[in-house]
């Protein structure tokens, strides 16, 4: 799916989307025509970059950025080149981010490294980062480089609202600079994790539409988040950091992993017609300010050199360099007293490469291997479900039913509290959020109370988390563990398993026709493992997708459905299923289990 026909389908996934969250806000019909406008671009619009996470926020004493004191450097020792919050040491010393002489010399490394954008830390208006903006502004247009903000946080009072206020503020008050980076004449802006998280992706959408709606020509956001929804949520998909992927891992080993995830990360993005990103590092040390800390080698640049050659054989818009001048973290490709001026020569022999190289036509092939047809048939055999989603929604499993079409209404806990979720209202309701919901509405444990009571109606509860233990969490970050007064009861699992332990999933009845009978645990990413187990009085209970170690001991389910004495009905996916390389086959066969048992 390529040009317009990609175009199109994104058209018409917003427009699908904006029933389902609207209808929940009541406000569906107005909003439509603006939601049908969000949709794809053109591959014709995003041009190739190679971008840097850069900082603003050094200060000195003496420095023209009007704090009167040192900023984010901490205790400065210029005779011994040591920097108490600085892993290494700037060749220039510790310096102030507000400098114009400083912004230039930045902006004439990255000229010579073939760097042409700064992705700049942004920490609100009038903030000490957000002061130095003009100034970074106006230096990369004399320098002929581009430059936008990085969105760190949402004020409070944390809402779709409080964000979109932010954020229109932020476009009009910079955009219309000749420097600041537009696509499509949209203004960009990254939205680091820690802002994602504090919305989630439903927020975030409902803060997208008000920005476009209040800022004309609108933005391009990109969401620090590698994730089916991410995808479908904002303009494109990044991530700042990769150190954890690659604690531990030497150049050799790390060609593999970059060579897989790239290619994956670049698809996620296509699949959605949206921008794709691949983010390069040249090595990472927070040692000296955090403990225990992490750290990441830089192997002489040879890490640096992997990363940069399997980003470009999978072929993204935009390469992105975790970092210009993070010092605190180590992870700077500005010039150093350790390393001189290397990871410069490295980046630019890199970007030149990627520069010359055209991008080429990707076609979007479905990962899932699932036929229109098929798609077809689940969606009619869920035509008489009503599905009731939780509020919170993140996992991968509820934008994958809005692609199909299903009938979805989203509830919020309002809603569940105040006896709309009943059984013969909704088939089934879905949890697809992390480890935190909410409890309590009126009084307290109330939400508990009426989901016991929908499941002791004959409802069930489909759980397809974003995280690893849901119900975990209450509102006020309690620890609560609910769930299994809904039927879900964990076994013994792990935060990550022995890295010699050989574990593969198995389907013991096979009934997950678009999965393999066996595959491997995934090596990478978060692997905190939650087995579902059987209670004694389970006697409906069905393992659909079993973990067995390498003698073939049994370490419990990863997909299973329970009909327990009680009448409880609960189906469990594991979270890390939903980020593998089978999730939309093992979504369809999922939905396709549950239509069948609804039927019954």
């Amino acid at each position: 799916m390529t040009g317009t026909h990609r175009n199109t389908y994104f058209g018409l996934l917003l427009f699908v989307f904006a029933g389902v969250v609207l209808a929940a806000n009541g406000s569906a019909g107005m909003e439509v025509e603006v939601l049908r406008g969000r949709g794809g671009r053109q591959d014709g619009e995003v041009s190739r970059r190679i971008m840097t996470f850069y900082y603003p926020w050094y200060g000195t004493a003496d420095g023209p950025g009007g704090a009167g004191r040192t900023m984010h450097w901490g205790r400065i020792d210029a005779a011994g080149k040591d920097i108490a919050a600085s892993t290494n040491y700037p060749v220039l010393g510790a310096y102030d981010s507000h400098d114009r002489k400083l912004i230039d010399q930045h902006c004439r490394w990255a000229r010579h490294a073939g760097i042409d954008t700064f992705i700049v830390s942004w920490w609100g208006h009038d903030s000490y980062s957000d002061r130095a903006m003009e100034k970074i502004l106006d230096r990369c247009r004399r320098h002929g480089l581009k430059a936008c903000i990085y969105y760190e946080a949402v004020p409070r009072p944390r809402t779709p609202q409080a964000a979109a206020d932010d954020i229109v503020k932020v476009l009009n008050k910079y955009s219309s600079h000749a420097a600041y980076l537009k696509v499509g004449g949209r203004g960009v802006v990254f939205v680091y994790g820690r802002a994602l998280g504090q919305l989630g992706l439903t927020g975030w959408f409902e803060a997208i539409r008000l920005i476009n709606e209040r800022y004309d020509p609108g933005i391009a956001a990109i969401g620090d988040k590698f994730s089916f929804g991410c995808a479908r949520v904002f303009d494109g998909v990044h991530t700042y950091n990769t150190a954890g992927s690659l604690r531990g891992v030497k150049p050799v080993e790390l060609r593999k992993w970059a060579g897989g995830t790239y290619r994956s990360w670049v698809q996620l993005a296509d699949e959605a017609g949206r921008i794709s990103t691949l983010t390069v590092i040249p090595g990472y040390d927070d040692t000296k300010i955090r403990k225990p800390g992490l750290a990441v080698k830089r192997y002489g640049g040879e890490l640096y050199r992997v990363q940069w050659e399997e980003a470009i054989k999978a072929d993204p818009h935009w390469i992105l360099i975790t970092s210009f001048n993070e010092w605190h973290e180590g992870s700077e490709i500005e010039p150093s007293v350790e390393y001189g001026d290397k990871y410069l020569e490295i980046t630019g022999e890199f970007a030149g490469r990627f520069k010359a190289k055209k991008r080429s036509i990707h076609r979007v092939v479905d990962s899932g291997g699932i036929s229109a047809d098929e798609k077809a048939r689940l969606k009619s055999k869920l035509s008489g479900v009503k599905i009731g989603v939780l509020a919170d929604a993140d996992s991968m499993a509820f934008w994958w039913l809005v692609d199909l079409g299903a009938d979805i209404e989203i509830l919020s806990w309002e809603d569940v509290a105040g006896g709309k979720l009943t059984a013969d209202s909704f088939g089934m309701v879905l949890y697809c959020a992390g480890e935190s919901y909410r409890r309590t509405v009126r009084k307290i444990g109330d939400v508990d109370e009426a989901l016991s009571r929908y499941l002791a109606e004959g409802g069930t509860l489909a759980v397809l988390p974003s995280m690893p233990w849901p119900f975990y969490y209450d509102e006020d970050g309690k620890t609560v563990r609910t769930g299994e007064r809904f039927g879900l009861t964990f076994g013994r699992g792990w935060e990550r398993p022995a890295s010699d332990a050989e574990l593969t999933f198995v389907q013991p009845g096979r009934m997950l026709r678009h999965l393999p009978e066996r595959f491997a645990f995934p090596r990478t990413g978060d692997l905190r493992w939650r087995p579902f187990v059987p209670r004694e009085k389970d006697g409906g209970y069905i393992s659909l997708l079993k973990l067995r170690d390498g003698s073939g001991g049994d370490l419990g389910d990863g997909i299973a459905y329970s009909e327990s004495g009680n009448g409880q009905r609960v189906l469990y996916v594991w979270f890390g299923l939903l980020e593998g390389p089978y999730a939309q086959g093992l979504l369809y066969d999922v939905f396709d289990f549950l239509a069948g048992r609804e039927k019954k």
